[in-house]
């Protein structure tokens, strides 16, 4: 500063007048205080400087500021909005676990019923075994009083049935439909007729092969191939017995010719033969 003004001064040397003494001094004050202006310039600059530095970096910490805040807004929008869906899950959860919990009750409710009747269901399963099992015995005990056409074969299915229900190896479905089914078989022996050949056994104890002929559950005779026995099946008071002894002749001849019949070895025809069954008085 003071050697511009000491340059201003030279330089406007020509329209002022300055003695030389005053020249000199001017001179020597410049000169003494020119590193003095020299160090405050830098000074100023330097802190110049530093105040722009401080002033971008206070604009610096403002902007990074605002986006601090910024960034909390936006967390604290979004951390709104993530209570707000975990609220609703938590509602929706409430009302599912509620309605799984009626679910679970009319589902408890629903097996205790089904187990209430299960168990009325197997007390009548056992209260008709025991009633099935009553019929059997008394249907193998007919049996064995029966028609002895096969009734040893007979009485063994009614006995093997009864275990069967008895040990309760079979339902009592299929305990049932074969209690028919041995019904029914009992019912079709009394509406058919056959021809089959065996040995017969007489009440002296003779043995003969011959032929057997059976008219339904009513009748049932035997000539042997030599044609010195025949037989009739007769039901007494104490059961069937066979009638081998004493025939007429005419009932010998009868059962003689019924059984060429059957085989085919003579033609058709009525032949009347003898059926003895039992009355209350004990009569034939």
């Amino acid at each position: 500063m003071f050697a511009l003004m000491f340059a201003s001064m030279f330089a406007y040397g020509v329209r002022m007048t300055y003695s030389r003494s005053t020249l000199c001094a001017a001179l020597l004050v410049a000169m003494v205080f020119h590193p003095v202006a020299v160090r405050a310039q830098e000074t100023l600059s330097s802190v110049q400087r530093e105040l722009d530095r401080v002033e971008r970096e206070t604009e610096r910490e403002k902007e990074l500021h605002k986006q601090e805040r910024a960034r909390a807004a936006e967390f604290d929008k979004q951390k709104a909005a993530r209570l707000a869906a975990l609220q609703e899950q938590i509602v929706a959860a409430d009302a599912r676990i509620d309605s799984l919990k009626q679910r679970t009750e009319v589902e408890r409710q629903r097996r205790a019923s089904q187990r209430a009747i299960a168990t009325q269901f197997q007390n009548r399963q056992k209260a008709f075994r025991a009633n099935l099992d009553r019929e059997i015995k008394a249907m193998a005990a007919w049996t064995e009083s029966d028609f002895p056409y096969q009734r040893d074969r007979r009485v063994s299915e009614w006995k093997e049935l009864a275990e069967s229900n008895h040990e309760e190896t079979l339902p009592v479905e299929e305990v049932l439909v074969r209690v028919f089914g041995l019904l029914q078989g009992s019912l079709d022996i009394g509406f058919d007729s056959e021809t089959y050949p065996g040995t017969y056994s007489t009440t002296k104890g003779g043995q003969y092969e011959g032929v057997y002929v059976r008219l339904g559950a009513v009748m049932m005779a035997f000539a042997s191939t030599d044609n010195k026995v025949q037989a009739y099946l007769a039901k007494t008071p104490q059961g069937y017995v066979w009638r081998d002894t004493d025939l007429p002749s005419g009932v010998q001849k009868a059962i003689f010719e019924a059984v060429r019949v059957a085989e085919g070895k003579e033609a058709p025809r009525l032949i009347p033969l003898p059926v003895e069954v039992a009355s209350k008085g004990g009569a034939k």
